[in-house]
């Protein structure tokens, strides 16, 4: 378990590294893919809700305190929120499907996006208004689309070579 926590650590750290460093660069039109939201969704699909929760809430600790400059505590709630709520509908996804994560991928940056962007509005933030919040929405769902296959498939390996034990493994 320590191996395994160590290791999701590892792989969101490395994640808010390529994140801030390396897809400013690329952004496509001011928007980028969120790649701690595609980790917390992989997580959640291959553990259930609990580990999606945790995970969810150590990725939104680690966005905002190093990538944003909004209140901390926004990010923590929207990725937790979709860490949990994927976990839940684990069980009701078939387990073989390609295109069930990809639809999640894109639904998740969808709302994950939408969601944060109306809470910075509700705490004050002038600069959101609803055209750019769509163009965001829209812009990290189809980048995290695109991104989830390889993400997804590092977060199936790191899951399938550490294992939660089926002790610990709450869904």
């Amino acid at each position: 378990m320590i191996v395994r926590t160590a290791a999701t650590g590892l792989l969101l750290v490395t994640a808010v590294v390529i994140q801030t460093a390396l897809f400013p660069a690329l952004g496509l039109g001011g928007f980028r893919p969120n790649l701690l939201l595609l980790v917390v969704l992989g997580v959640a699909l291959r553990d259930g809700a609990l580990p999606g929760l945790r995970v969810g809430f150590a990725a939104g600790l680690l966005t905002d305190l190093l990538t944003t400059q909004a209140p901390v505590g926004l990010a923590v709630l929207v990725l937790t929120g979709i860490g949990y709520t994927v976990g839940v509908a684990r069980p009701y996804l078939a387990p073989g499907s390609v295109t069930a994560p990809l639809l999640l991928a894109f639904v998740s940056g969808l709302l994950g996006t939408a969601g944060y962007g109306v809470l910075s509005a509700l705490l004050g933030e002038s600069r959101v208004t609803f055209q750019l919040l769509v163009q965001a929405s829209l812009g990290v769902a189809v980048f995290n689309t695109l991104l989830a296959p390889v993400v997804l498939g590092l977060v199936r390996r790191l899951s399938d070579r550490f294992p939660i034990e089926s002790s610990t493994a709450l869904s």
